[in-house]
């Protein structure tokens, strides 16, 4: 469901109050107005919330994740998000409102999409992401905004999924429906691990589980991927670079010598956390 046929549950960052759509834009009763791009994705996030003029990933980074992305290379993670997605639903009616925190250039939100019927949002704190991904996917709702205030009304959204972005469990809670579900993907130490080990001289391995969310949730069950990867040229091991953390720490001395590798097999290894909003 496209942006213009699906505004119920989006929320207007300055009022809180249920944001409509009115002609070109959306707007609340109090008369806060924000305009809908013209690929289709609409800004929530004011200026005085950001962290810098241009903040998360660059359009550099959003292109690499999509060139990556499309060749298959992470389809594994987004068959088991579907998976996990379907087996966590019987409890739940239609029609169901979806989010995904982090939802980057589309692809896992999409595949999720195509999975089951519902309304689905996209949340993400770079411009570019939202461009490139409501270009592509245009039957889902793609909104930039912060996530630790994640712009929905209250008690509004079923299914929250995030896969590697930071998750803060307040914005959460305000938001999920009572029993509404959390989908986590984390890495885990040996996550590219043959990479990190290019990139830096000492890699820190640690195999303890972190930022599980136990404040406001209960943690009900987890499913571990351990995949490996054959990653066929050069390209592809800088599409990968380009879309992980590291490509803002690395010096131009270890992006030297990511750049003469011409192949290289990395290891998946991720931990799907399902929580549930029991309270």
């Amino acid at each position: 469901m496209s942006i213009a046929n699906n505004p119920s549950i989006l929320s207007c960052p300055v009022c809180n109050t249920s944001l409509q759509k009115s002609q070109k834009s959306y707007n609340c009763e109090n008369g806060h107005n924000f305009d809908i791009a013209k690929q289709g994705y609409i800004n929530l996030l004011n200026s005085n919330k950001k962290s810098s003029f241009d903040p998360g990933d660059n359009k550099n980074m959003v292109d690499a994740r999509r060139n990556f992305l499309e060749q298959g290379f992470y389809k594994p993670i987004s068959d088991l998000l579907n998976t996990t997605f379907l087996s966590n639903l019987p409890h739940f009616t239609n029609p169901l409102q979806i989010a995904e925190i982090g939802s980057g250039e589309g692809y896992y939100i999409n595949g999720l999409r195509d999975c089951h019927a519902g309304n689905y949002y996209g949340i993400d704190i770079s411009k570019h992401a939202a461009k490139t991904a409501s270009t592509k996917y245009n039957n889902i709702t793609f909104v930039v905004a912060n996530a630790v205030e994640l712009p929905f009304l209250d008690n509004s959204v079923n299914v929250l999924t995030s896969l590697f972005s930071p998750f803060y469990e307040e914005s959460a809670k305000k938001v999920l429906t009572k029993n509404g579900i959390i989908i986590q993907a984390v890495p885990l130490s040996n996550h590219l691990l043959e990479l990190r080990q290019v990139l830096y001289k000492e890699v820190n391995i640690n195999s303890t589980p972190k930022n599980v969310l136990t404040q406001y949730f209960k943690l009900v069950d987890t499913k571990i991927l351990n995949h490996s990867l054959k990653l066929p040229d050069q390209t592809t091991i800088q599409n990968i670079f380009s879309m992980t953390p590291h490509y803002w720490k690395t010096s131009p001395e270890q992006i030297r010598e990511l750049s003469s590798l011409q192949q290289l097999d990395v290891t998946l290894e991720i931990e799907f956390r399902i929580y549930i909003n029991a309270d």
